[in-house]
This record gives C-alpha cells, structure tokens and sequence, in this order.
C-alpha cells in the first residue's frame, strides 16, 4: 500500500501537537504517533466503545423526549437488557455495526447512521418558510413506498410489507387527535430511514424465508438482528483430517441448500453481490443463512446497475462487487445483465478460496489434501466455467451444482462409514 503525506496538513497537525506539549523536534513522531493509533482502529486491531455507549445515550435521550420510536426501544434503553460487548471494532458499509447481548443472547445492532434524518435528499417532509414542516398523509406515503420497494428492490408492496417494516401501531388511543398527527409523523419518518437501508429491508420483508438473521425490532435508526455462528474454515497452512474435512463438506451441501434456494424463492434469482466466507454462519438451530445482507438484489436490479450504459474499457470495469459485468467493446459501455452467479462466486471464494500457489493448501471451506484428485477440479471447473484468464466470469449451471453435490455427498458417506467402522 502506498502512503501519500499531505505535508500541509502534517505541519499543521504538528504545530498543534507541539501547542499540547510535543516539541518543535519531537512533533513530527507524535504525528506519526497519531497516525499509528489511527490505523490500528481503521484495521480493527483495535477497538472502541466510546462510539456506541455515546449513540446509546442520545438515542435514549430521544425516547425520554418521545420523539425516538421503535419496538426495541424500551430494551434499548433499559439496564442490562441490550449490553453492547466492551470492545468494538469498526465496521466498512454502514455507521452502525455494533456486538451486543440481548436477553443473553449474541447478536448484532445495525444502522446506515448513528443519527437518522440528516440526508435532505432522503427527507420525508418539507419546510416552508415560516419553519412548518409538511408531511405527506399515510396513503401518500404508502404510494411513495410501493414506488421505492418497486424501483430499489424489485419488490411488490402490500399492507403485509407495511407491517413487517414497521410493526408498531401508527397511533395511540391514549393520544388526542394532534399529538396523534405528531406520532404518526414521527413514525413515518422513522420507518422512512430505515428502508433507505437495503439490509434492513431485505431483512424484514424475507423474514418468513429463514435466509438471512431473524431480525428482533428496531429503536429510531437502529434495528437488532440474531448473530449467527461462524463456519469452521480452515487457516492457510492447516492440516485437516479426514473427519475434519467431511465435517466442512457438510457444511458445503449447507451452503449449496441456501444457494439453490436463493436461486429458486423467487422469479428471478437473488445476487448475493458482495460475498465472503464469513457471510455464511449458522443459526442457534444450524440453520446455514447469509449474514451480511448490504448488497442483496434480485437479478433485475443487478441486471440494471452493472448494465446501466456507464464508459468502460474492460468488462471489470462494469462489476457490482461480486456480480460480474461486461463491457461492450465497440462502444466502450457497460451493457448486458449480470454474467455470473451465486453458485460461480461460492465455488470460486467460499468453496476454493486463496492458496496463494501453495498445493493442497488455502483458506477455502474445501481445500484440503483429501480433495486434490476429484473434488478440486470440480470446484475449479465451477469457479471459472470459461476457463477464463483474466477475470471474467460465467455462471456456473446445473451440472456443476449436481457434480459438485454428488462428490460431497460421497464425502460426508465414506466419512460415515468410517465412524461405523470404528465403533
């Protein structure tokens, strides 16, 4: 990696360092000093919980106020309920990912934003100039909702969508007619922030589906999700044994499960377009789901985004991420829909993973002296059905899912019988 100094802005840092007590001769190692404690909190090697135990206690400011809602807030704000874990690495994509225990059990606090409403862009209502704020009526809303889910997610809008967004009733009996107008504001302005988050949304409108973490509630711009366990992958020089990687084959037929299904739940498949190892966990009932949910599409939306006419001179210059693009050579845009899958992607960083041209070795869930002679190739042949050299991508089909299945299943047999064996 390449630093570039900004010696302006170093001078100035150390003129204010020297003001605190560095010297003139020392000002120059304080800044590097700074720096040095800068990265170590930027690469997680170390961490904070100033961020989040001051979040916490605005947010809960705003629920004393009345005007922070949510179905979690009580919990949120109650002693020893929702505990955030002492020490909190950062996190890319979103301002809010936080590790907590809530009721005892682990799970993560996630949010675009530690406070919400601050994008005029994505403002809900207007102000005139004598500072009255207009909002839209609930009917209004609904429509600027159906056109939101339709054009973002490819998603249908029913009365059912409404309720798994926004649980809580959209007024109080106990309230009179103008404090109940300033609630149901309140809400729909919650409830609008929380589906700018693509996560979030996903999240709860695919609840029913058990794909993805079982969302709890939400308190303001925040909202609660179940932690799920992390999968057994080998380090890069480890030596599995045989037992060992039968188990990660397990886990392998888990994983094609969840691949076949995203593939399958709906008309079109959903892109898992930002796809690591450490996305896939297992539940407290191991059930196998997909843990970071930012970059979820359905095929028309990835289709749109990596084929949206922008200026390219190769095809990677059209990826969304993991889901791959191409580019039109003779026109020198990004056109066409998205040339690879979820199965391609699996095989290629999950199953495969990086041997850095160590034989038999790498981080894969699969990699593995074991494999070398069957399974491996298999695995290859899916990673890159095209046999590609620089990087471009086609999808793996159907006879690599039943190939790749069927070895496995053999896998996990002999592994079996090896164990009958024994007894």
């Amino acid at each position: 990696m390449k630093i570039r100094w900004n010696v302006g802005v170093l001078r100035n840092v150390c003129d204010i360092l020297v003001l605190c007590g560095c010297t003139a001769r020392k000002g120059t190692a304080c800044v590097v000093v700074v720096l040095i404690v800068y990265l170590l909190y930027r690469w997680n090697v170390v961490c904070s919980n100033r961020d989040v135990v001051n979040a916490l206690s605005d947010l809960c400011v705003g629920v004393e106020e009345g005007i922070v809602h949510g179905n979690l807030c009580k919990e949120f704000c109650a002693q020893n309920v929702l505990v955030p874990l002492k020490c909190q690495a950062w996190h890319g994509g979103k301002e809010i990912v936080f590790r907590a225990s809530f009721r005892g059990n682990p799970v993560f606090v996630k949010g675009r934003r530690w406070s919400g409403f601050e994008n005029s862009e994505e403002s809900l209502f207007w102000t005139d100039d004598a500072g009255v704020e207009h909002y839209p009526s609930l009917e209004d809303f609904k429509d600027v909702l159906r056109l939101h889910l339709h054009h973002n997610f490819n998603l249908s809008y029913s009365e059912k969508s409404f309720s798994r967004l926004w649980s809580l009733p959209l007024t109080k009996e106990s309230l009179p007619a103008d404090e109940n107008e300033i609630y149901l504001h309140q809400s729909l302005r919650t409830m609008w922030d929380l589906v700018q988050d693509p996560e979030y949304v996903m999240i709860a409108l695919l609840q029913h589906l058990d794909v993805f973490p079982e969302l709890y509630g939400t308190c303001g711009p925040m909202y609660v999700v179940e932690e799920v366990k992390p999968l057994d992958l080998p380090g890069l020089l480890e030596k599995t044994s045989y037992s060992a990687w039968a188990g990660r084959a397990r886990l392998a037929l888990a994983t094609l499960d969840l691949i076949e299904e995203f593939d399958t739940m709906f008309d079109t498949p959903l892109h898992l377009c930002d796809l690591k190892p450490e996305h896939f966990g297992l539940s407290e009932h191991q059930r196998m789901k997909f843990n970071d949910v930012d970059n979820v599409y359905l095929k028309p939306i990835v289709d749109r985004s990596v084929g949206d006419g922008s200026a390219c001179s190769r095809h990677s210059d059209c990826d969304f991420f993991d889901c791959k693009g191409q580019c039109n050579m003779l026109k020198k845009k990004c056109l066409g829909g998205v040339t690879n899958n979820n199965l391609q992607v699996v095989c290629e960083k999950v199953f495969l993973g990086s041997s850095f041209g160590l034989k038999s070795f790498g981080t894969g869930m699969l990699a593995s002296r074991h494999g070398e002679k069957i399974l491996k190739p298999l695995l290859q042949a899916c990673a890159n059905p095209s046999g590609s050299k620089d990087g471009t991508r086609l999808s793996a089909d159907r006879d690599h899912l039943v190939r790749l299945r069927s070895v496995l299943r053999e896998i996990v047999s002999f592994d079996e019988r090896l164990s009958e064996d024994n007894l």
